[in-house]
Formats: C-alpha cells, sequence, structure tokens
C-alpha cells in the first residue's frame, strides 16, 4: 500500500512539474505556430503577386539591417518588395524554416532558413533563380496578429541564376565565372 501511494504522490509530483515546465514551451509552440502561418501568407502573397498582403504583413516602423552594414528603413523595404514582385515571374517554392525562436512578452526573434526559387527578370531576361538565406527576424505583437518588425544578421547562403552560383555580394554579371567560396566559407 505504501508502495503505491509513493507511486502516486511521485506521478502527482511529476505532472504538477511537467506543467510547471511546459507553459513556456506551450507557449513557444504556439508563437511557433502563428509565425508558421504568417511564414505560408507570405509563400501566398509572393505567389499571388501580392504587394498589399505583403505590406500588411509589416509594422508600421519596420526596418532592416542588410549585409555589408546597409540599412533600410520601411519605406525602402516596401519599395524593394514592389520592385521584387514586379521583377517575378513566377514562384515555384518560398520556404522560411524557423531554426531558433526567443518570445519576450509580445516580441519574437525567429532565426529563419530562407529558401527561395523563382523566376525574376534580371538585366532585361526572365531567368531562374535560386536563393538561400539564414537571418533574424524580429515580430510584433498586434491587435491584427504578428507584424514583422526587424530583420537583421541577413548572411547569403547559396544563391544560383540560371543554374550558375553568384557570389551573393556582388552585382549579377551574367558573363561572371562561377561563385566557388572555399568549403570552409560561411556563405
Amino acid at each position: 500500500m505504501r508502495v503505491i501511494a509513493t507511486m502516486i504522490v511521485t506521478l502527482g509530483m511529476s505532472l504538477f512539474l511537467s506543467a510547471q515546465c511546459t507553459n513556456d514551451e506551450l507557449r513557444l509552440q504556439t508563437v511557433r505556430r502563428q509565425l508558421t502561418e504568417r511564414y505560408s501568407s507570405i509563400e501566398t502573397a509572393n505567389k499571388n503577386k501580392d504587394v498589399t498582403a505583403l505590406l500588411a504583413l509589416r509594422a508600421p516602423n519596420c526596418s532592416a539591417n542588410g549585409p555589408g552594414g546597409t540599412r533600410s528603413n520601411c519605406v525602402d523595404m516596401d519599395n524593394y518588395t514592389k520592385q521584387l514582385i514586379a521583377e517575378i515571374g513566377t514562384v515555384a517554392s518560398l520556404t522560411n524554416t524557423i531554426l531558433a525562436l526567443r518570445v519576450e512578452d509580445d516580441t519574437a526573434v525567429a532565426t529563419v532558413a530562407q529558401h527561395f526559387v523563382r523566376t525574376q527578370t534580371k538585366l532585361g531576361k526572365l531567368r531562374n533563380i535560386d536563393t538561400s538565406a539564414f537571418q533574424d527576424e524580429t515580430w510584433l505583437r498586434t491587435p491584427e496578429g504578428w507584424k514583422l518588425q526587424f530583420v537583421a544578421n541577413v548572411h547569403g547562403r547559396r544563391w544560383y541564376v540560371d543554374g550558375k552560383r553568384i557570389d551573393p555580394h556582388k552585382p549579377f554579371d551574367p558573363d561572371a565565372p562561377p561563385y566557388n567560396p572555399s568549403i570552409t566559407a560561411d556563405e
């Protein structure tokens, strides 16, 4: 009888401690699911070339710190998006996989691996584009849902134009030799 009572108490304590630990985990899972839905909306908006839907997912004070120290305010980001959508032919796929997530109050910082495959006009010709990047995205919880507020730590990974790897840090040159970085290179 004592053994059964001890087992019941132990089970009860385990369930209590498990419930204590999972409140933060549950919140993190909920935010991860909500942001995953936002990323799905971004993919759909890009496929539909819906600039209005893309801009609606941003906070009014959005900004970005890009590679090489470039800084963009919300107007810059909006103009870039409009230009990109105007250049896109078709979107084959756009994925943003959350690699890490930190949540504090109404702010979430997601480190994402982005992979974007599309046709896009470059130098007057529709080309096959395949890009990937890692970046940190700060999202702000609003009454309308999560809004993208800040993008930073952007690391262009493998970029291909018409099947040829290019240097993501240089302007596109169709006559440039293929970019073959050292195997130990970050990008």
